[in-house]
């Protein structure tokens, strides 16, 4: 067959290839009425098998709890949840009493009729909790058929699983041999997204309804880092991958053999390495390959549907499995960054973002702020302010944490600031003075300057030469402040701008759980000399090809080193 190429969204990173395994997703009914009689027996195997559903998803958040995952446990309990709602469960047995459906029909029409209507509200964050509404008709629907069991088909060969869309129950009971997901909504934000993500499987999202024609076992690439699905590879280009899947787990293995080794150029320059997080899974698989601590701890991931702003106790609960892995360690938590992308039920409507709307909100930034100190008090805190535009915002942060700070007796942790807005980064000379860090957003950063949609498939190009003045001119406020540089936007772990950054003197690079261990081994293969001679020259270029150009010769050196 003719080689076809899917475009998408990277939602979880990595390169996988296999046979497509399909699961489809039906809301419709059999087609069968039972019989008066017959109703009210099946209407109990309809609210038995959703009281099994919730029992299983139980089980399931128990032994993720159990291996440290707290986080995707606490997914799950949403399902538990909607399995036990009162109103799905009277609907479910209105369906086969009034209108003699079967159990399986019932709960699909009405779980169906549930996650269409948040399809229907227009909203992201919502149309991604209707792929967790879904999932749990899938599951009790089985149950209501007999099954008891997931309905995973053991074969000897890799398997992409193609989907409209999945359920976070979904990924985590996936079977050994799935190597990759490809679905045809879902978004980067989305609950399966990120167990993807803290599973290590390459996730490919919005590839459109074309994705849904493959057939099962035709041969597919999920490509995440080049946000595509190649459908029936050529051999070459099979070939090219199964090469580069080997050579990517043979520099795995030789950078995690490496972890305890120093971060330092060949040349002696020291750069730290640390992670992004969201999850306790992700901090621990971090901290297995080496990272000196959390470079950014998201933590507004967790209220994406929340109903009003976390009180302490709910900040709490999400910081505490992450922060109990980094005594003693750096742990930078970033305060919410709800806004854009990222906004909750309870925002909808209201402008603004990061920062602006915390200090809108004094109650719920204290809140926070107390549940981080106190969550955080045996670790090398720093809260991080998210889109930082002007000095004053720094100022307001530290004079909320300074009373919790004297109450709880003890000193105020190094407050940083993001430099995610090309605004942060003309101001950074003033803001510099009032900051131990600063953490550039490259993401945000790059889309702000450059004018382009940071979701976009294939994402911004960080090595434009606009972009890498403003992170130029960031680095040379922090010197004259005599304040450290952090970058934790997806070019620090880019082949092509990390050596740029380190040689425009970033002292850190916060990166991606599974890239710790390879970001690690790129800094020692590195000359900061060399690397600070090119960056400087991409400083004078005049546009991101040229960049390209100027910094091959870096890039090849990281090739050779995994």
């Amino acid at each position: 067959m003719t080689e076809r190429v899917l475009a998408g969204v990277p939602a979880s990173p990595g390169t996988a290839f296999g046979g497509v395994r399909r699961l489809d997703s039906s809301g419709e009914s059999d087609g069968i009425v039972l019989e008066e009689s017959a109703r009210p027996i099946e209407a109990a195997r309809a609210l038995d098998a959703l009281s099994r559903s919730a029992r299983e998803l139980e089980g399931l958040a128990a032994k993720l709890r159990a291996d440290g995952r707290t986080e995707e446990a606490d997914i799950l309990d949403a399902g538990t949840m909607m399995a036990e709602d009162p109103v799905l469960i009277e609907a479910v047995e209105g369906a086969v009493l009034n209108r003699g459906l079967t159990a399986v029909s019932a709960i699909r029409v009405e779980v169906e009729a549930v996650a269409a209507q948040l399809d229907m509200l227009g909203d992201a964050e919502l149309a991604a909790r209707a792929a967790d509404v879904r999932s749990l008709a899938r599951r009790a629907s089985r149950l209501a058929s007999g099954d008891s069991a997931p309905a995973q088909r053991q074969t000897d060969s890799d398997v992409i699983l193609v989907a409209p869309d999945l359920g976070p129950a979904d990924v985590i009971e996936l079977d050994g041999n799935v190597r990759g997901i490809a679905l045809a909504v879902g978004g980067v934000t989305g609950h399966a997204a990120i167990v993807a993500r803290g599973l290590g499987l390459p996730m490919v999202v919005g590839l459109g309804s074309d994705v849904l024609s493959l057939a099962d076992g035709e041969l597919c690439i999920v490509d995440a880092d080049r946000s595509m699905v190649i459908v029936s590879p050529d051999r070459d280009r099979l070939e090219a991958v199964r090469a580069a899947i080997a050579a990517a787990r043979d520099a795995r293995a030789r950078a995690m053999a490496s972890r305890a080794l120093p971060t330092v150029t060949r040349d002696g320059r020291a750069v730290r390495v640390l992670a992004n997080a969201a999850t306790p899974t992700e901090v621990r698989v971090a901290l297995e390959a080496g990272a000196d601590g959390v470079g950014l701890l998201r933590t507004e991931l967790a209220f994406l549907e929340a109903k009003h702003w976390p009180t302490v106790a709910e900040h709490r609960r999400i910081l505490e499995p992450a922060l109990t892995q980094l005594r003693g360690l750096t742990a930078t938590v970033r305060l919410l960054d709800f806004g854009g992308d990222k906004t909750p039920p309870f925002l909808k409507g209201v402008f603004g973002r990061g920062v602006e709307l915390l200090l809108e909100e004094p109650d719920a930034l204290s809140w926070q702020l107390e549940a981080i100190l106190e969550t955080g008090d045996e670790t090398e805190l720093r809260v991080l302010i998210p889109m930082v535009t002007e000095p004053g915002q720094v100022r307001a942060v530290r004079a909320a944490i300074e009373p919790i700070a004297a109450r709880r007796g003890i000193r105020v942790p190094l407050v940083a600031a993001m430099v995610e807005v090309p605004a942060a980064a003309v101001m950074a000379d003033r803001i510099a003075p009032e900051v131990g860090m600063f953490s550039i957003g490259t993401n945000d950063l790059t889309s702000f300057q450059l004018g382009i949609d940071r979701t976009r498939p294939g994402g911004s190009p960080a090595h434009h030469p606009a972009v890498l003045r403003l992170i130029a001119a960031t680095v040379d406020a922090a010197r004259v402040a005599v304040i450290p540089v952090e970058v934790c936007g997806e070019a620090a772990s880019n082949p092509l701008v990390m050596p740029l950054l380190v040689g425009l003197g970033v002292d850190e690079l916060s990166v991606g759980a599974a890239a710790v261990a390879r970001v690690r081994a790129w800094v020692r293969a590195l000359d900061f000399e060399d690397a600070a001679a090119i960056a400087r020259r991409a400083l004078d270029a005049e546009s991101a090809v040229e960049v390209e150009s100027l910094g091959r010769p870096l890039r090849s050196l990281l090739d050779d080193a995994g």
